[in-house]
């Protein structure tokens, strides 16, 4: 009995290394192609294989074979978009504002008034290893603004957890991210790339798409005219690798 734990304890630190090895690898189904079973319209994304919600807001998945008149590809009710790569993405609120109209209103401008909370979106998965200690990693991810949005906002990134995330609310996480991006994308319907390094704390075994406000909660009306309070953005390819040292 003693030599077939240890034999697996063998195993099991062997697939550690292996996992960890420099260039390899540590998120599971990045481009969110395997899925559990087909999607057909919003807040669907509990079928992307590997994938879950932070909070109780309800990402989506896009696929070639949805209807254009909810989660199809390139068509969808959020724009037109073309996946980064393969043929699926996802997609959530970075930020919308909660708002209920005030028909009490005499100024035209106060039409509508503030509702319970913004709302916010974030992807999480289980990465195939924890990070090690003092090592280095690179985090890149796709996100493209929806072309139907007619906000943007600042702080879109991703944060490292030790432990599955569970909010059970819809509102900003206070988490800092480890990558963001610094700029707010104001361009509509073409993929940027966010891509930075940190170095790891340890034991880090979620990553965590989404918003961050800690970065800065700046929100910018992108068109205008009629504004439907709303950013969305679809996400696609998200990698992390370990870095050589000398790198």
């Amino acid at each position: 009995m003693q030599r077939t734990l240890l034999a697996l304890l063998g195993f099991s630190f062997g697939g550690s290394l292996l996992a960890q090895t420099t260039g390899m690898e540590l998120v599971r189904n990045g481009s969110f192609e395997s899925l559990s079973r087909s999607v057909n319209t919003y807040d669907q994304f509990q079928y992307v294989s590997d994938w879950s919600s932070a909070t109780l807001g309800l990402p989506d998945v896009f696929d070639k074979r949805a209807s254009a008149k909810s989660v199809g590809i390139p068509v969808n009710d959020y724009g037109t978009m073309d996946p980064q790569e393969g043929d699926r993405y996802a997609g959530f609120f970075g930020w919308k504002d909660d708002i209920r109209r005030n028909f009490g209103a005499s100024d035209p401008e106060d039409t509508f008034k503030p509702g319970w909370s913004a709302y916010s979106e974030y992807l999480q998965s289980e990465l195939v290893a924890p990070l090690l200690e003092g090592v280095t990693y690179e985090v890149v991810f796709h996100v493209a603004l929806s072309q139907n949005s007619d906000r943007t906002i600042l702080g879109v990134g991703a944060h490292f957890s030790e432990v599955l995330l569970n909010y059970q609310h819809r509102k900003f996480l206070e988490e800092v991210p480890d990558v963001f991006l610094p700029t707010m994308i104001t361009e509509k319907g073409k993929w940027t790339e966010v891509r930075g390094r940190f170095v790891a704390d340890g034991r880090e075994q979620f990553i965590v798409i989404g918003v961050f406000p800690y970065v800065g909660l700046e929100s910018e009306h992108v068109i205008e005219g009629t504004d439907n309070r709303y950013a969305y953005y679809y996400v696609d390819n998200v990698s992390v690798k370990r870095v050589a040292e000398e790198e």
